[in-house]
């Protein structure tokens, strides 16, 4: 495609909606910041910005009309640059020039074409954010928590709100942001013993919960997070030699995982994917009766009836369910797929206070070991007491 020098360096690929890819690299006889498209019957080389020593870690999205918009950094101002395509012309300007900024970066476009940056600023060793508006450029620090920042992915959401992967406290774990419309939520995915890689790639599914590929560093592990929608589940993907080192991640329709990466063992180019779908995560749902509990009763039980979703509650171990942290249930019954349980009415009331809503939480665990809770409210009154 392009062998003009030392081409082909820090590769970004992107694919507009006719299905055609557009990607940047970097020249490294000239350290320019290059971009090849395919144009349906052959391939458009070109130059994106060729002033100083620029084209490393570029980051490559396309908007609506099929135009390029590359984030890159700039070797000797230590710089955060972006280039766009105008339809005519390549439209270069430095984002960031406070510090030294601009490594790891990557580039998203929200619904308006507008881009967001991730980045990360090797002076004070913090991730920053940049996002364009009507007003310019809109930059901010998300984490200065120890070294973070490196090995930057971004992806945007449904609403339009940036989600970004990166390493955290000097590599060690691998950290999540996501903003929630009004502040940034930060926390720590993985925190394997021995460091995670200086790249990570992130995606986000049809329900908008993230997916990261990232390698576990000293022993060169692939490795996969997604968010199940109450946890994070953590995989190993390939440990078969030092595998894992710059992977990328993509979801199909299916949202199943597609992971490209580095095998430095053999020096290959190896891809993994998911061979079937994760089995769906078992949800319980908790129903109290009375749905209002009178502490002048004398009623000799409360009854709980657990229902499971994508499970069966024969699958419960029975003896592992706690009331309210403390009581055990003194009978229970299967009505099909209902689990019913009675528990000491009088212990119960013991422990709980008057409110128009109270909580009254289940948990246990599943014969396989793995632990539920679930919740449900009652009203608990007693009558004549002020």
């Amino acid at each position: 495609m392009d062998s003009e020098g030392g081409v082909g360096g820090l590769t970004s690929i992107a694919v507009d909606n006719n299905g055609n890819p557009h990607i940047s690299y970097i020249d490294y006889s000239n350290y320019d910041l290059k971009y090849a498209a395919w144009k349906g019957d052959s391939w458009y080389i070109g130059v994106a910005d060729s002033v100083g020593a620029v084209g490393l870690y570029s980051s490559i999205a396309v908007d609506n009309n099929g135009n390029p918009h590359i984030s890159y950094y700039h070797l000797w101002g230590s710089n955060l640059k972006y280039a766009r395509w105008t339809g005519s012309s390549w439209l270069n300007e430095t984002v960031d020039s406070v510090g030294q900024v601009g490594t790891y970066t990557s580039i998203a476009l929200d619904s308006n074409d507008n881009p967001h940056i991730s980045y990360y600023d090797s002076i004070n060793r913090d991730l920053k954010y940049a996002r364009w508006t009507k007003n310019g450029w809109d930059i901010e620090v998300v984490d200065f928590t120890g070294d973070v920042g490196q090995g930057t992915s971004i992806a945007l959401d449904s609403s339009g709100y940036p989600h970004i992967s990166y390493a955290g406290e000097s590599n060690d774990d691998l950290k999540y942001a996501r903003w929630t419309g009004s502040s940034w939520n930060i926390e720590i995915v993985d925190a394997p013993v021995n460091r995670i890689g200086w790249f990570t790639s992130i995606a986000l599914d049809s329900n908008d919960n993230p997916h990261i590929s990232y390698s576990e560093l000293h022993i060169c592990d692939l490795k996969y997070a997604s968010w199940t929608g109450s946890s994070w589940s953590i995989e190993t993907v390939d440990s078969i030699g030092w595998v894992g080192y710059y992977p990328s991640l993509a979801l199909d329709s299916n949202d199943n995982p597609h992971i490209s990466y580095f095998d430095d063992s053999n020096w290959d180019l190896k891809y993994a994917t998911r061979a079937e779908p994760p089995p769906p995560s078992r949800l319980i749902s908790l129903d109290i009766d009375p749905d209002t509990l009178n502490l002048k009763s004398k009623g000799r039980w409360v009854t709980a009836y657990l229902s499971a979703e994508n499970a069966s509650v024969h699958d419960i171990d029975i003896s592992t369910i706690l009331l309210q942290d403390t009581l055990s249930p003194e009978r229970w019954d299967h009505q099909d797929e209902v689990l019913m349980l009675k528990f000491n009415r009088q212990e119960l009331q013991s422990l709980l206070q008057v409110g128009d809503s109270i909580e009254i939480k289940i948990t246990g665990k599943w014969k396989d070991g793995e632990s539920f809770e679930a919740f449900d409210h009652i009203r608990v009154i007693n009558p004549g007491k002020k």
